[in-house]
Formats: structure tokens, sequence, C-alpha cells
């Protein structure tokens, strides 16, 4: 008989097993310790995380009473069809959610770094939307209001340039002294992300030894 440490754990099941036990997603990363954009991404389709996070998490799940087998059976014996049924009564559709292809030659660390910087971009993008519009003295938008405005289109755009990147298409080039385009000048906004080095990437090949370390 299969071990259950010889069988892996799929999107549907980890969204299974978590409801089974009412977890969030978020308590789910707190109690394993497991990285936010790695159970998020894989529990969307969009990303497979390494054996060993896969491992950890069914480990967790079963060490909190989760009955994988009957997870599995209890699958089985809901048609999608009747699903999709129930959805629709409700005014919902069942959709498969798309993932998008990453460009090969990345690396893990790479890769890492990347979505890393995406789910810290998108939870500080649910705080500044969450904050509240406060006007200057003498009218107008204030300096607060103005400054988070600033961070959250900042922090949408660098996504953006890291989803593309992610895909082999780099947009920003290496910023230079004397712009000549305004591509120059997303070059010297860029500067100021952390992961500028990865931004980069695609202008000079070369960095991607310097990202291994």
């Amino acid at each position: 008989m299969t071990s259950s440490h010889q069988k892996q754990i799929t999107p549907d099941l980890s969204k299974a097993a978590r409801r089974e036990l009412t977890f969030t997603q978020a308590n789910v990363i707190a109690e394993t310790g497991i990285q936010a954009y790695k159970l998020k991404q894989f529990e969307a389709g969009r990303f497979r995380p390494d054996l060993a996070t896969l491992q950890k998490l069914r480990d967790f799940y079963e060490s909190q009473g989760v009955d994988f087998d009957q997870l599995q059976a209890h699958a089985a014996t809901v048609p999608p069809a009747a699903e999709s049924d129930a959805l629709q009564q409700k005014g919902l559709t069942l959709n498969a959610k798309p993932g998008f292809l990453i460009a090969d030659g990345l690396g893990q660390e790479r890769l890492d770094r990347a979505l890393e910087r995406m789910e810290e971009n998108d939870q500080r993008v649910m705080e500044l939307i969450a904050q509240e519009h406060t006007t200057a003295m003498f009218g107008g938008v204030s300096s607060a209001t103005d400054s988070a405005m600033r961070e959250l289109f900042g922090r949408l755009a660098e996504n953006h340039l890291l989803f593309r990147f992610l895909q082999g298409k780099g947009i920003v080039k290496t910023a230079k002294d004397d712009p000549n385009t305004i591509g120059d000048h997303l070059a010297h906004w860029a500067k100021d992300s952390p992961l500028y080095d990865v931004l980069t990437l695609s202008d000079d090949s070369k960095k991607f030894d310097n990202l291994e370390g």
C-alpha cells in the first residue's frame, strides 16, 4: 500500500483540507511557516512549489486530523456538473483560473524573489486602498493621501513589471545618466525597487549570475 508520505497533495485537496478544518490561507501560512505566495499561487493553480513544501503542507493537514483518502473519495462522488448547477443557481459560474507560463532559465531563487515581492506588494496595496482620503488645510489632497497614492500606483506598476519579467518579457532597461526616452525615466524609477537587479536582467544576462548567492 502506498504510504501517505509518498502521495502528493493537489491544489483542490489543499483547499478541501482547509475548509474541513475551517482554516483560512493565513491560518495555514502562520502555522506552517510556508511562504504566503507559495500557498496562494499553488491553490490558485498558478504555481507548483518544491516537493519539500508540498510534503510539509500535507503533513500539517494530516497532523490536524485530515484524512486525505476520505477527502478524495468524497470529491469523487460529487459530479462537476452538479457543482456547476449549484453555482449557477446562485448566479455564479464555475471557471478554471488561468495561469501563466514562466520563462525558462530564471532559477528557483529568482522566481522566489519575484513572487515574494509581488505578494508583499499585493498585501501593501490592500492596506493602502483602505486608507482614509484626507484633504489639505486649504483644500486639495493632503500630503499623506498624495504619498499613499504614489506608493499605491508604484507597487501596482512594479507588480506588472515583475509579471512581465516572469514571462521572459522584461521591460526595464539599465538606467542611464542622461535619459533619452520615457523608458529611461522608467528605469530610473525602478532603481528604487529592491528587485531592480531582477527587473533589469533582460538587459544584461551577466546579472543572472549575481542572483544565485
